[in-house]
């Protein structure tokens, strides 16, 4: 069981170095399905640059190709840090069952979701629309989620968000929207309520 953990601790390390790509390349409405490069000549990455955190610690941070530093440094290190310090949570809570995979996936869809946000004030559809009908299946398979809980969560949050949205007169945007109904549908109702109280005052 050790090994598992410890594996799988070391598949959030990896997961950590897809949502950085992930973050770098959605901006450019380009597909996520390429070969890591260089923002600024465009160079192909070698695979043992594709970490963050280990050209952090190596001291290359540069291109090998145009000398440019990496741009997303800090970001990319501390995403590789967070993803699997989460992994290790979310095992030591769940075990190993078939909750703890629904609950990875949402964990690594939201610190995405958050890098994105937090960068470019933007949560992109192709993200986030996909993971709302995988959030309508999984209420299904939840065991501590009844699918009406989930449906009332979603609808709950898409309606209240988008209301707050027509009164913000821009305040409040589309990805604000999908993102409301997407946690109403992983959280149920009533939890979805408290989260947006406490995202009001946060």
């Amino acid at each position: 069981m050790i090994l598992l953990a410890t594996l799988f601790v070391l598949f959030g390390w990896l997961a950590g170095i897809a949502i950085n790509h992930a973050a770098d390349i959605l901006p450019t409405r380009q597909t996520v399905f390429q070969w890591p490069k260089c923002a600024q000549c465009g160079a192909l990455r070698p695979l043992k640059q594709w970490s963050a955190l280990l050209n952090g610690l190596n001291g290359r941070r540069e291109c090998p190709q145009c000398g440019v530093a990496h741009q997303r440094l800090v970001r990319s290190v501390v995403v590789e840090v967070v993803t699997p310090i989460f992994f290790a949570f979310l095992w030591w809570y769940y075990g190993f069952s078939p909750q703890l995979g629904i609950v990875t996936v949402y964990t690594v869809i939201l610190i995405l979701v958050t890098v994105t946000d937090l960068e470019h004030r933007l949560i992109f559809n192709v993200v986030i629309l996909p993971s709302i009908l995988l959030a309508i299946a999984a209420a299904f398979i939840t065991p501590d989620l009844t699918w009406r809980a989930a449906l009332v969560g979603g609808i709950t949050g898409f309606i209240i968000v988008y209301v707050a949205a027509l009164l913000s007169r821009g305040g409040l945007g589309e990805g604000d929207v999908t993102l409301s109904t997407f946690l109403g549908f992983i959280m149920g109702f009533p939890n979805i309520i408290l989260s947006l109280v406490f995202g009001v005052f946060m």
